[in-house]
């Protein structure tokens, strides 16, 4: 009963210093849902804002640079669209192609709705579409200018794409020297196997073995997703 009542301590000690630590703005987004008079299209944006807030590993990554090639690829045609004097509507469905970064806002300008709404919504969690919002929004107002707006907004992207690629470069070191530290316990257990010792015995046929297996494994998947975290967030604030 004591191993039982540490390791357990230990364990909700590690979740908690974790859930501290590390930032909470997808749990600031979530307890800004409860708000009353939110409405659900809102409601839908923010939770997803959260749910790809908390998503790290390879395969995240993976779909997020490959959502930001999109929108550089969308914005590039969308410019040479608006260069040619297409009408803007008209520019912003033919500059997302088939399966556009804006869904929300062609559907809007094939109706004849709010661009500029939609487009906001479309950036719940993408801020260049949040900037092409804005650019949008002055460009109705004043009624010139939008093509060069576009432009540099997309050449801003494509530059800032080029500094994300390089820091995530710069963090694959301490990503790839978090996952070999998280496999060091397995080393050791290979270890005292080798020098006669029996160490997969007592962690799996003991109750106190198996608290130190589970917590340990517990712990080793939390300090993965607290790198994983961490590294996003740098990424994150660029």
């Amino acid at each position: 009963m004591p191993d039982l009542v540490a390791a357990a301590a230990a364990l909700a000690g590690a979740v908690l210093v974790g859930w501290w630590v590390v930032p909470r703005r997808g749990d600031v987004r979530l307890r800004r849902l409860c708000v009353p008079g939110r409405r659900w299209p809102a409601l839908r944006d923010r939770a997803a804002m959260a749910r790809n807030r908390w998503r790290v590993g390879p395969a995240a990554r993976r779909r997020s640079a490959g959502r930001r090639a999109v929108v550089i690829r969308s914005l590039t045609a969308l410019v040479a669209e608006l260069e040619a004097g297409q009408v803007p509507s008209v520019a912003l469905i033919r500059g997302g192609g088939d399966a556009p970064p804006w869904p929300i806002a062609a559907a809007a300008a094939r109706s004849g709705g709010d661009i500029t709404a939609a487009l906001f919504r479309d950036g719940a969690n993408v801020p260049v579409l949040r900037q092409l919002a804005a650019c949008w929004s002055v460009g109705e107002r004043s009624g010139a200018g939008l093509a060069a707006s576009v432009s540099r907004l997309a050449e801003s992207a494509r530059v800032a794409e080029e500094v994300q690629v390089a820091l995530e470069g710069q963090l694959a070191v301490p990503r790839a020297t978090a996952r070999m530290l998280a496999g060091l316990p397995l080393i050791g257990v290979v270890f005292g196997v080798l020098l006669g010792a029996d160490p997969i015995a007592w962690l799996t046929g003991s109750a106190s073995g198996r608290l130190c297996l589970g917590a340990g494994v517990a712990l080793i998947l939390l300090g993965l997703w607290w790198t994983g975290r961490i590294a996003t967030s740098v990424e994150r604030q660029l």
